[in-house]
């Protein structure tokens, strides 16, 4: 699998959920909460199924499972450190300034820099490890993308300014791509960092926004994810 393809379509999937938002999700969240359990169902699957043995299996062993936690803690000071509190609906809430807004896309760009280095680290293992991980980021930047155009949408930045704000979410993807590819960082820290990742948007992030969902209907959308894993798993065949 090609990193100079994959990485790219993973990427711009930031800009597809930005652009259903600015096109035709204003006010309705709820399309966007069912994917986001999708992709939660899909990224939990991933990350204790697959990553983290693989983590734990690569030079280090033991050790890189001290990177799992500290990729967690990362993201949770890149979103409730770095940012206020956001999820995606913000559109509908009318507080908040403009530096709120510019604040969360820094945070949100740090945190798509380490999705591309997750996909590049991933697509270098001889499995079928990359293209899982791929499908996965490929999930949750759909509603990535859709959070910041709907918090710059709701901070008066206006349709073209919340476009530019997902595209720079995508281009920090493909810079993180780029990074991991040229300086060739350890592989096992680099997948504990993308497990506790996964495991951060996948619980508390994605998570709590399809739970906002009444019915069965959250139900069925974390198990649709679980289901995409496990035929994903099974059609790509897995060498060590």
């Amino acid at each position: 699998m090609s990193l100079y393809w994959l990485a790219p379509i993973a990427s711009l999937a930031t800009l597809l959920g930005g652009w259903g938002v600015v096109r035709f999700l204003q006010g309705r969240a709820q399309f966007m909460r069912l994917l986001s359990g999708v992709a939660a169902g899909y990224l939990l699957s991933l990350t204790v199924v697959r990553i983290i043995p693989e983590c734990l299996e690569a030079r280090g062993g033991e050790i890189n499972a001290w990177w799992v936690l500290a990729g967690y803690l990362l993201v949770h000071v890149m979103e409730h450190g770095i940012t206020l509190h956001f999820h995606y609906g913000e559109e509908t809430h009318t507080d908040g300034s403009r530096l709120s807004g510019v604040l969360a896309l820094v945070g949100l760009s740090l945190h798509s820099l380490m999705d591309g280095v997750a996909i590049a680290a991933a697509l270098s293992t001889h499995s079928n490890l990359g293209p899982l991980v791929v499908l996965g980021i490929l999930l949750h930047r759909i509603p990535e993308g859709g959070t910041i155009a709907s918090i710059f949408l709701v901070r008066g930045f206006g349709n073209r300014a919340a476009l530019l704000a997902a595209a720079t979410l995508a281009l920090a993807a493909l810079l993180g791509s780029a990074g991991q590819s040229l300086l060739n960082l350890p592989i096992g820290p680099v997948l504990g960092l993308t497990a506790g990742l996964t495991l951060y948007v996948a619980s508390s992030d994605l998570l709590p926004e399809v739970q906002k969902v009444s019915g069965l209907r959250s139900t069925i959308a974390l198990l649709s994810g679980v289901g995409i894993f496990l035929l994903s798993a099974r059609l790509l065949p897995h060498h060590h």
